[in-house]
């Protein structure tokens, strides 16, 4: 029986700590908490200098993930063939001094969205697409918990950079706070990259010898398989129902009477379920079937949902937030892991980043979607009940995938003594 790469004696512990705390410090300082989760505080300082509407200050969101969706497949395959830490560090930069750049505005709206797309794409290698790819290199049985422990990075990143970012912009500008953060994410990212470790590097004898083993699905096979495309449009539903929701609970808290204050702790709330929900399904995934896990916190977030359209009670919405929340934090660790466990190693990167991409779409789709609903409407309601049956949807569509077919689902021991 084949040796699982999470037991392999040769390498010790610290090794094993050593690619979590990377992955985990280079999310800390990626594009989603680092760019994304503080758009938010950009707006108000970027209307009010340039005369934007705060629809129009706050299209960077969705310029970015729309270049980060487009570019994922491709940082994927590039992964495969020069080695996942040469293609992060060399993202980390350009991200870097692509955010650093946004400081530059003068107002064009054709520069604004056209950097925000450059952040995007050259952020796709900084987000989970990059350091989760370098986790399944190294655990087999204990996969779920790494990916828990590192997502937990990301979760930490989105609560300290948006609250620094409006540190920086209350006391000195929105400027200066964009070349902090660009400065200060090359840095850490770097620094993250330095705590990586690849146990298939690109071009190495270890390599060769894992892709010339009968363990992984090669990439012409895998891009015709029914699964590959089932996950990525179960990211795609999930994506779109959850995320859409996050720019646009203030108001809906507003609408139903509950004052700024109150409107805030819901963020917070579903901040809690997304950290709870990522260490949970990393538990959970290594113990249960994952499709199962999946189905199940899909089957929550739509609860969710219902009980956020139906109710005006305030802890009521707070337990839906929360659901929402926690269906959001199992979705970063189940693309990752379902890659893994239906087609290997062979062409992980190039597979991860297809799948990568239909939540990336999804979180493109789902924002703008609900509030060209809204603008036109004026209310949240026909959304509130499209958006838990796409979660069904998707919970059926994962439940569909069955076994894995990874039968082994470990890489050989001989190609990993040969590195």
């Amino acid at each position: 029986m084949q040796t699982a790469p999470d037991a392999l004696p040769r390498v010790s512990a610290r090794i094993y700590a050593s690619v979590i705390l990377g992955a985990a410090l280079g999310m800390l300082a990626g594009y989603a908490p680092l760019f994304n989760a503080t758009a938010g505080v950009f707006v108000r300082p970027l209307a009010a200098e340039f005369g934007w509407g705060r629809s129009q200050a706050s299209l960077s969101y969705a310029a970015s993930m729309f270049g980060l969706a487009i570019v994922s497949p491709i940082v994927g395959a590039m992964m495969d063939r020069f080695g996942i830490r040469r293609v992060i560090a060399c993202s980390a930069i350009v991200f870097g001094l692509a955010t650093c750049a946004m400081a530059l505005q003068d107002g064009s709206m054709l520069a604004w969205v056209g950097l925000s797309i450059v952040v995007g794409v050259s952020g796709a290698a900084t987000s989970v697409l990059g350091y989760l790819a370098v986790l399944p290199q190294w655990f087999d049985r204990r996969l779920g918990l790494a990916l828990g422990i590192a997502m937990c990075g990301l979760g930490a990143g989105t609560v300290i950079l948006p609250m620094t970012a409006q540190y920086l912009v209350t006391v000195f500008s929105w400027r200066i706070a964009y070349l902090v953060l660009g400065a200060g994410s090359v840095v850490l990212s770097l620094a993250a990259c330095g705590l990586l470790r690849e146990r298939f590097p690109a071009g190495s004898r270890a390599r060769r010898a894992a892709s010339s083993a009968p363990v992984g699905v090669p990439l012409p096979i895998a891009v015709r398989s029914y699964r590959l495309w089932a996950i990525w449009l179960v990211f795609v539903l999930s994506s779109a129902a959850t995320l859409s929701l996050g720019p646009h609970l203030p108001s809906l808290f507003a609408d139903r009477g509950f004052d700024a204050a109150m409107a805030a702790r819901s963020a917070s709330m579903m901040g809690v379920g997304l950290l709870i929900g990522r260490l949970m399904t990393g538990l959970l995934i290594d113990r249960i079937h994952a499709p199962l896990v999946a189905g199940v916190f899909f089957v929550g977030g739509a609860v969710g949902v219902f009980l956020l359209r139906g109710s005006h009670d305030y802890g009521t919405l707070l337990v839906a937030t929360m659901l929402i929340g926690l269906t959001i934090g199992a979705e970063g660790d189940l693309i990752s892991y379902l890659v893994r466990s239906y087609f290997g190693l062979t062409s992980f990167g190039s597979l991860f980043g297809i799948a990568f991409s239909g939540y990336g779409l999804g979180a493109v789709i789902g924002p703008i979607g609900l509030g060209a609903w809204f603008d036109r409407h004026g209310s949240y309601d026909v959304p509130l009940l499209v958006l838990p049956c796409m979660l069904l949807v998707a919970s059926g569509l994962v439940l569909s995938l069955g076994r894995y077919r990874i039968a082994d689902r470990q890489e050989p021991a001989a190609a990993a003594a040969s590195a």
